[in-house]
């Protein structure tokens, strides 16, 4: 046992407590030690709150914004564009398709140096840096370029971003360039159209665009593609032009005003039953594979013949002419006291281009003589004249669903001037459209209907039928026998008249030719040496296929008068479309073989510089009332003991083709009642001679034309 008071070596053991008292034995905390333990304690605690709150706020109140952004990291959407539908002609060939391109997008917000990323862009892809930069600055997906060339998109891919989006698209393109480029109109870079059908079908042509979804890994690179929504391509618009047709409108529209020195040209041709509109070309013109944003090429981009508002001058006498047939308030035997070219209006002196005196109703159309279309509309009255400019059309929109169509200007009667009827007259103080002229036109060649114009067919969804628009019914605006009548009339003009280079080998043309001083938009008044020269007409007589309209505007070449210059435009463009619509001839030429009678230089002359356009010697084959007066009395009657000839065939004909056919033999027509040739004397083949005239009975029955024929005491004079 140990001493006490000695020290316990290395080795000795710690002595037992004493039995009962516990093992470890209970220490008190100081003051200094519990508030250690105090702080710790609270500050744990405010920890533990904060963390509670923190995750309470990411996981309940942030939890939507957080999860767009995570999405927003893993995945990106981007809209897929629907392939746009194409523009057909009548035969199905394509005035405009779509053709796949890229374009390069950028999801700017995975950018880091977006000044740096801009500058290498834009010298990829070849655009502008700082606008570039400014778009990356607004963050999300960006495009960089539309529509990129095959280079640019191969520079963009060499850069190496991930970031970048490459998205194959449907660029526009216009096989045919400039052919049609004003109907069609133009497509924007976001894929909208502009003007002309594009424009106006957009809901159609576009589609349904779809919707496409791209993943993103933790090191934001590219590893998937998911489409949402596919996309729907859009529907194909079927126009009536024919490709052919306006191709050779197009061309030579192109040679007419170069050679004329035109600021601006169009010519339209339309069937005149059913409104189809087979070619509508303006000049001047633009590439729409090609676009500028020059304010010419804007202007340059309207539709002349629907969008350009002019004086019609004397191609408008026809109306008045026709209108005043209709009323009763002149006949073809009448005659007009022409006054040698002059005559006072209000103070205000009216002229002819060469001085004239007395002319029948139908020579004053083919001399174009100003002083009687004015004596013919005072006959008519200014109501009259007003309700049948407003019946054919006039002052309002032909409904040829084209945007940017004019509806011609039309003045109330209550704002008539003392001078307007003499100017309405002989085409003043009006403003039409070269589509509204052919409509005018079109009724005279269809027996008296105003038909509306069709540009559009329909449209054919992608794999599906065609849905053929239903297009507004005609109106009957004028009698039948007033067409045929106006129908000789205006052959005439062009076989003795005005219109004489408007002829066609082959076919029988009428028309009428207009030669319009133009206004000066900014005095509003008529400029000096500025003309629009034009020529309306169709063919062939006997049985109308085509109505066409040519109008030059403000020539300077050597000619501007419509006769001389817009005629022989319509008769290249007439005789070409003729023949590609397989139109049989209407006239028939000795079948021995020489050269084809062609109009002499001399007469052409004659016609410019106003002298007699009708020189003694030729044959004259037109009926009796439109005999030019000037003509030597030995060639305009049948010299005595000349043969009488046999009376035609005519039964079973309608009164159109009735008219013509006694036009061209020269035989004199009276007729009655409406529909088919029934009746007629004297019979067909009966002798015929000078003097005597045709009676034909128009009748829906053989039994009330034989009534009315027996009634009316039919026979010779």
């Amino acid at each position: 046992m140990p001493v006490p008071g000695e020290s316990r070596g290395a080795g000795a053991s710690r002595p037992r407590p004493p039995a009962g008292a516990p093992l470890f034995p209970r220490r008190g905390l100081n003051r200094r030690g519990r508030g250690r333990c105090l702080k710790f304690s609270l500050v744990t605690l405010a920890w533990f709150c904060v963390v509670v709150l923190r995750l309470l706020d990411l996981q309940v109140l942030q939890s939507r914004e957080l999860s767009a952004r995570a999405l927003r990291q893993q995945e990106a959407t981007v809209d897929i564009a629907a392939r746009r539908g194409g523009i057909l002609d009548r035969r199905g060939r394509q005035f405009a398709l779509s053709t796949p391109a890229e374009s390069i997008g950028v999801f700017s917000d995975r950018a880091g140096d977006r000044r740096a990323l801009a500058a290498m862009l834009a010298e990829a892809v070849s655009v502008d840096a700082k606008q570039l930069y400014l778009r990356l600055q607004r963050g999300g997906f960006q495009w960089v370029k539309r529509l990129v060339t095959l280079g640019e998109a191969r520079r963009a891919r060499g850069l190496g971003l991930d970031i970048l989006h490459f998205e194959t698209e449907s660029k526009r393109y216009y096989p045919h360039g400039t052919v049609a480029a004003h109907v069609l109109g133009t497509v924007g870079l976001d894929h909208h159209g502009q003007a002309g059908i594009e424009q106006r079908f957009e809901p159609r042509l576009r589609g349904e665009p779809g919707l496409g979804v791209f993943h993103y890994d933790a090191r934001q690179r590219r590893y998937g593609r998911q489409a949402l929504r596919p996309s729907v391509p859009g529907d194909d618009v079927i126009l009536e032009l024919d490709l052919d047709i306006q191709s050779v409108a197009h061309m030579e529209l192109e040679r007419a005003v170069k050679e004329t020195k035109s600021q601006a040209g169009t010519v339209v041709l339309m069937r005149p039953r059913s409104g189809e509109v087979v070619a509508m070309a303006s000049w001047p013109r633009f590439d729409p594979n090609h676009l500028t944003r020059t304010e010419a090429e804007l202007e340059n981009r309207r539709n002349f013949a629907i969008s350009h508002l002019v004086e019609p001058g004397s191609t408008f006498k026809v109306l008045t002419a026709a209108a005043a047939l209709e009323e009763g308030a002149v006949t073809p035997e009448d005659e007009f006291d022409c006054q040698m070219g002059s005559i006072w209006i209000d103070r205000r002196r009216i002229r002819d281009h060469h001085p004239y005196g007395m002319l029948t109703m139908p020579e004053v159309l083919m001399k174009s003589s100003n002083v009687g279309i004015i004596k013919m509309g005072v006959r008519l009255g200014s109501d009259d004249l007003h309700r049948y400019i407003r019946r054919f059309g006039f002052g309002s929109p032909t409904g040829v669903r084209l945007p940017s169509e004019t509806p011609g200007l039309v003045r109330p009667l209550s704002r008539w001037s003392g001078a307007s009827l003499a100017s309405l007259s002989m085409g003043q103080e009006v403003g039409v459209s070269a589509l509204q002229m052919a409509r005018l036109f079109a009724a005279i060649a269809n027996g008296g209907s105003l038909v509306p114009p069709r540009v559009v067919r329909g449209v054919r969804r992608p794999g599906g039928a065609e849905q053929v628009f239903a297009h507004g019914e005609s109106a009957r605006v004028i009698s039948a026998d007033t067409a045929a009548t106006m129908q000789a009339i205006l052959e005439q003009v062009v076989e003795r008249g005005t219109g004489r280079l408007a002829s066609i080998p082959g076919y029988r043309v009428a028309g009428k030719t207009g030669t319009a001083q133009m206004i000066n938009p900014v005095s509003r008044s008529y400029a000096d040496g500025a003309y629009m020269a034009s020529f309306c007409g169709f063919a062939p007589v006997n049985d109308p296929a085509l109505v066409g309209v040519a109008m030059l505007y403000d020539p300077r070449g050597q000619h501007y008068y419509g006769g001389r210059i817009a005629a022989p435009l319509f008769a290249s463009v007439m005789e070409l479309a003729l023949r590609r619509l397989d139109v049989p001839p209407s006239k028939v030429y000795p079948t021995e073989p020489g050269p084809a009678r062609r109009v002499p230089e001399t007469l052409v002359a004659d016609f410019v510089n106003g002298r007699p356009d009708d020189p003694a010697g030729e044959e004259f084959l037109g009926p009796a009332w439109a005999r030019p007066p000037d003509r030597p009395a030995a060639l305009a009657a049948v010299p005595k003991g000349a043969p009488r000839r046999a009376a035609p065939d005519v039964r079973g004909l309608t009164m159109r083709d009735a008219f013509s056919l006694a036009a061209r033999l020269g035989i004199e027509v009276v007729s009655s009642g409406s529909g088919m040739a029934r009746l007629q004397s004297p019979a067909p083949g009966e002798s015929i001679g000078a003097g005597q005239v045709l009676r034909i009975q128009f009748a829906s029955s053989l039994a009330g034309a034989d009534d009315a024929l027996r009634g009316a005491g039919g026979g010779g004079r």
